[in-house]
């Protein structure tokens, strides 16, 4: 710890023109009170008390009368609304500025905002960056004129064959700084040892600008084009760490305009090694390419795919054809594990995909990729069809679209019966289900249909009580009755309720009543709707309670002593007064 302390403090420290241009990175006011006529201005940090003999001065340099009579610009209320633009020149330093009157500005916490920057320096024999996260307040307790708080949060250290880093844990406050960092060889594992300084709130970002790209041109690198490389990547310290390896080699690439290679190595750690040796400082040597093929890559776009796939195919392709067909949207690695599955050479395979772009009738074939996809679609319909695919003319038929029409059609034609085959085969096997479980449930039922007939059935005064056969005469009953104990079939037949049907002896299969018992207990008992229609006399039908209260307290009666019954089977009911012996 007191080694990256150490190492921090050898920093060099901020100058004045390096806190102006941090300054410069934040929106530049002036603010003013009309009441006073005071100004303050932020990018030169000057106030001021406006005269009289100022407001006759109309120059572009001293425009007061400009600046005290344009209007408070108003902060957007959300971030879809544009923001302020500077609509006057400051009176000092005539940079563009944006005029707030201070009383309307409130407490002025909507004006903070948050910077970062990473500062260069050459410094003692190396070039120093020392990033900062920064931030300006203009509210209660901050001067309007003062400079941004800058709280230095990485530094880093770069010479030829080293690079040197520490970073405090989090980007905020005082905590101590981590342990020096060290890349001390060139790449080897992919993933560089110095990384950027910003890691809390990655959600927003991990970019930052850069001041001091003139002290590039001080150091060992001054050849690498650092001003080009800043405007491709928000990873500038890594590139400058590679800069401290590949110093020649980064210097060639981006006067090559092949900066997108020099980008890989930094931001992914990518080297494309099947072209590129990073080791060779001549260009002829690091493309591993002869004098023709080098002039001929050259007179492509530059893409190191080109060269790549040139690499791949061994030369027998011309450099560009093989431009052509990455214009084209080839993707290597697909085609190439295509090639390999059906034992094609690769270059075949890509001249076959690229004779079937832009087929009129098939518009999904515009890119090598798309005829790429097609040919698979093909071959799989194909294969699951039986096609001969060791013949060449049937593994790369001349049509393509339409062989992949025709396979695809017999293919989709296929499937669909063996579809219906599946179907049928569930269907059957859910229907030969159905019919166990329903024999199962019937044998049961029987058993139970036996008790319940023993307990409740019941005949007297020309009605009876009568047991339900099976579930599907309870279906029946719900639904000639046009009431609910459609869903009462199952819970009967399983015993979880007892359904019984109260009938009129000379009609005993006719719906008429239906009763749900709870042991000895009626539970209720209902007829056509629930009793739910209206008479001739326009009331609803009686409560079959009342009606037939004589029948049922007698039959409830019989059941409560225990269901009694004579040598034949029939109900033992107390004898009547009056009734002969």
């Amino acid at each position: 710890m007191e080694k990256a302390e150490y190492f921090a403090g050898k920093a060099p420290p901020l100058n004045q023109a390096e806190r102006n241009a941090i300054n410069a990175l934040f929106p530049v006011y002036i603010f003013r009170r009309s009441r006073t006529d005071e100004i303050w201005t932020t990018c030169c940090h000057k106030h001021m008390t406006v005269r009289d003999e100022d407001m006759m001065v109309t120059t572009p340099e001293r425009n007061f009368p400009a600046i005290m009579w344009e209007p408070h610009q108003r902060e957007p209320k959300n971030r879809w609304d544009d923001a302020p633009k500077p609509a006057v020149q400051c009176p000092f330093c005539g940079q563009d500025v944006i005029v707030k009157e201070l009383r309307y500005t409130g407490k002025r916490d909507n004006l903070t905002r948050w910077r970062r920057a990473v500062v260069l320096r050459w410094y003692r024999g190396a070039l120093w960056a020392r990033a900062y996260d920064c931030s300006k307040h203009y509210n209660d307790g901050y001067s309007l004129t003062g400079e941004p708080n800058s709280n230095l949060v990485g530094v880093y250290r770069f010479k030829p064959g080293l690079a040197e880093c520490t970073t405090r844990y989090l980007c905020w406050g005082n905590d101590p700084f981590s342990s020096v960092e060290r890349q001390t060889r060139p790449l080897t594992n992919g993933r560089w040892n110095i990384q950027g300084p910003f890691h809390a709130n990655t959600e927003y970002g991990v970019g930052y600008s850069v001041i001091g790209l003139d002290e590039v041109q001080k150091s060992p690198f001054r050849y690498c084009m650092a001003k080009k490389a800043e405007r491709r990547t928000d990873k500038f310290l890594q590139f400058l760490t590679a800069c401290c390896f590949y110093p020649w080699q980064i210097e060639m690439l981006m006067k090559a305009e092949m900066s997108e290679v020099v980008m890989d190595l930094t931001e992914r750690g990518v080297k494309h090694a099947t072209v590129i040796n990073w080791d060779e400082e001549s260009p002829a040597k690091a493309f591993k390419l002869t004098r023709q093929e080098m002039k001929a890559f050259l007179g492509t776009n530059r893409d190191i795919r080109i060269a790549e796939l040139y690499k791949r195919l061994k030369g027998r392709v011309p450099m560009d054809e093989c431009a052509k067909w990455l214009s084209e949207d080839l993707n290597i690695h697909k085609t190439f594990s295509a090639a390999k599955k059906w034992s094609l050479p690769p270059e075949k395979l890509m001249r076959y995909l690229d004779g079937n772009v832009g087929c009129a009738r098939h518009g999904g074939m515009r890119s090598i990729d798309s005829v790429l996809g097609f040919w698979e679609d093909y071959l799989t319909a194909a294969e699951a069809m039986g096609y001969q695919l060791h013949r060449e003319n049937v593994l790369l038929p001349r049509n393509l679209g339409a062989a992949h029409d025709e396979a695809t059609g017999q293919h989709r034609a296929q499937l669909e019966q063996e579809r219906r085959i599946e179907q049928e085969r569930r269907e059957a096997q859910r229907l030969a289900g159905q019919r166990e479980r329903d024999r199962l449930m019937a044998d049961a039922y029987a058993e139970r249909k036996v008790k319940l007939e023993e307990k409740y059935s019941f005949e007297l005064d020309g009605y009876i009580i009568r047991i339900p056969a099976s579930g599907e005469e309870i279906l029946n009953e719900g639904r000639k009755l046009q009431h609910c104990v459609g869903g009462y079939a199952d819970r009967h037949t399983s015993g979880a309720v007892t359904i019984l049907f109260m009938r009129k002896v000379k009609k005993p299969d006719e719906p008429w009543l239906t009763i749900e018992m709870n042991g000895n207990r009626l539970v209720q008992i209902h007829g056509f709707k629930n009793e739910g229609v209206h008479t001739a006399k326009g009331a609803f039908a009686p409560d079959p309670r009342e009606v037939y209260r004589e029948f049922l307290d007698t039959w409830l009666d019989w059941l409560k002593k225990g269901s009694k019954r004579d040598k034949k089977g029939n109900p033992k009911l107390p004898r009547k007064k009056g009734a002969a012996a």
